[in-house]
């Protein structure tokens, strides 16, 4: 699907992988520098930070999803997003409490709790529903024994609108959240002179040119990791839950991670939730609005979905208590490498 003649030769596939790994690191650290500094002029919102943030990191792992789903590759398209989602909270999450400057974890006073809450909420609903759509998709026997045709062909429109009315209220939430008031608007490192038409213009310019060039190596990564899991027999749908998963994720990890070592903890929370709300309903929902397909992957429904389900609970009750500890980011890291062990083994 992703495959390119470029890339035929495993050696070469190899090179191209790891050089492009590096030149997406690279440049989205500085994405999100310019990002933040983009929205410090304007004064925006926490909200406005991770949801930009959000949505730019996250364009290879949406864009992969849905090419996946228009080409008839369902399982690809929605392992794409449901592995980058469980990488986003295991990962990403973990990471993120460890390297905390602070070196007690995440920790989030009243007011990041009632705003972060909200957006993990919103995530988490998101998520139910969009297993919702894909346990209305065909399958194999195991899964189409769950299903009743008259029931899925009512659950299956009904589910995708409300996912779609529940992403809009999302937007809408972020959008009109207040700029004003105390915990709210981004921290201020230092005095911000008052910008002149240049200086913003070359700020626009810089996060525009710095994320075309991130998405034009997640790209080349993307067709590199195609041909090295060809080459290696390893099963498409563990191609795009794993691999292709956590390749389109690396920019998403370098935004979250810079955002809390710059000590913007709750806007690096925010982004990991709206990242997973952004990637289901334009990588899972939207897509198969117009191209449903058979779900041929079983284990989607029984494994991959209700972790991540799981972790997603665990995010939210995490948030409501304040904090997410070292531990749990250990344990959210060990959870993760025994999931991957799993999905190997089976």
């Amino acid at each position: 699907m992703f495959s390119s003649p470029l890339f035929s030769s495993l050696p070469v596939a190899l090179g191209m992988f790891l050089i492009s790994l590096i030149i997406v690191i690279g440049v989205s650290a500085q994405f999100t520098r310019q990002l933040e500094r983009l929205c410090e002029v304007f004064q925006l919102s926490i909200g406005m930070l991770s949801l930009l943030s959000a949505l730019g990191a996250n364009i290879p792992n949406y864009v992969s999803s849905a090419l996946a789903i228009a080409a008839g590759h369902s399982d690809v398209g929605i392992g794409i997003i449901v592995g980058s989602n469980i990488y986003n909270i295991a990962i990403i999450l973990g990471l993120c409490a460890i390297f905390d400057p602070e070196r007690t974890g995440i920790i989030l006073d009243r007011q990041e709790k009632r705003d972060v809450g909200i957006i993990a909420r919103y995530a988490l609903a998101l998520m139910l529903l969009s297993s919702i759509v894909i346990f209305c998709l065909p399958g194999q026997p195991l899964l189409t024994t769950l299903h009743l045709a008259s029931f899925t062909n009512i659950l299956f429109p009904l589910a995708i609108i409300t996912s779609l009315t529940t992403f809009s209220a999302l937007i809408t939430h972020i959008l009109r959240r207040s700029h004003g008031e105390a915990g709210t608007t981004l921290h201020h490192h230092k005095h911000v002179p008052s910008p002149t038409f240049w200086h913003i213009l070359r700020l626009i310019l810089v996060v525009i040119f710095t994320l075309v060039i991130a998405l034009a190596g997640v790209l080349v990564m993307v067709q590199a990791g195609q041909t090295l899991t060809s080459d290696l027999h390893m099963p498409s749908i563990l191609a795009g839950l794993l691999v292709l998963a956590v390749a389109t994720s690396l920019p998403n990890t370098v935004v979250a991670i810079s955002l809390v070592r710059t000590g913007e903890t709750s806007a690096c929370i925010e982004e990991v939730c709206s990242s997973g709300s952004i990637n289901t309903s334009l990588g899972i929902v939207l897509p198969l609005i117009f191209w449903p397909s058979a779900l041929l992957d079983r284990y989607l429904l029984l494994l991959d979905l209700p972790l991540l389900l799981v972790l997603a609970v665990i995010v939210v009750i995490c948030i409501l208590w304040g904090r997410i500890p070292r531990s749990l980011a250990l344990l959210l890291l060990g959870t993760y490498a025994a999931w991957v062990a799993v999905r190997f083994w089976l």
